[in-house]
């Protein structure tokens, strides 16, 4: 059943964040070390109003599991998601942190996706994205998109087959992804 992320779905979800985001947790954190990172998370994720709030998640559940979540918003409001996260930062690195911009303000942005492995080749993936195109364009906003590091080739061409086409090349954390893009 696909439905909205709740509070104690909490470490399930950042389980899956993690495995979303891998080294890009640090920017988001300040930590290298998986569980201090996983800590940080939660924090973000039951704290409404930012990037990795509950409030941005959706879920599929099986049989009382999280078997994959999906972490979207709006390009607009993007800089206010990011606010909260760069002030925890700056208190926590005790240093000036400025999150780079990772939408386009028109777009409905998939910041996050991923599957349990338990539950990795059922078309969970397929639901969420298509969850979330449909909320996308239920609230007027037509574009849809996402980054795909260049280094993954095998996630770049599952959305292609979904219908994303690359329209730029954008840096993120000092690494080139390609952002992608479909009109629903």
């Amino acid at each position: 059943m696909i439905r909205q992320a709740q509070l104690e779905d909490a470490s399930q979800v950042v389980s899956l964040i993690i495995s979303a985001i891998h080294e890009l947790t640090f920017p988001f954190t300040g930590e290298h070390d998986e569980d201090a990172a996983a800590k940080i998370l939660t924090e973000y994720y039951i704290s409404p109003g930012n990037r990795f709030s509950s409030e941005l998640v959706t879920v599929e559940e099986i049989d009382g599991q999280i078997a994959g979540m999906i972490l979207c918003y709006y390009g607009k409001d993007m800089t206010a998601l990011y606010s909260p996260i760069e002030t925890l930062l700056q208190q926590r690195l005790q240093k000036v942190v400025t999150l780079e911009l990772e939408a386009d303000a028109d777009e409905y942005y998939i910041d996050a996706i991923a599957v349990h492995p338990s539950y990795q080749g059922r078309g969970i993936a397929s639901r969420l994205l298509q969850h979330s195109e449909q909320k996308a364009a239920n609230d007027g906003v037509h574009k849809v998109g996402l980054n795909v590091d260049f280094d993954n080739a095998a996630a770049e061409d599952i959305y292609k087959r979904k219908g994303y086409v690359a329209d730029k090349q954008i840096m993120l954390h000092h690494k080139p992804f390609w952002h992608m893009v479909k009109h629903v």
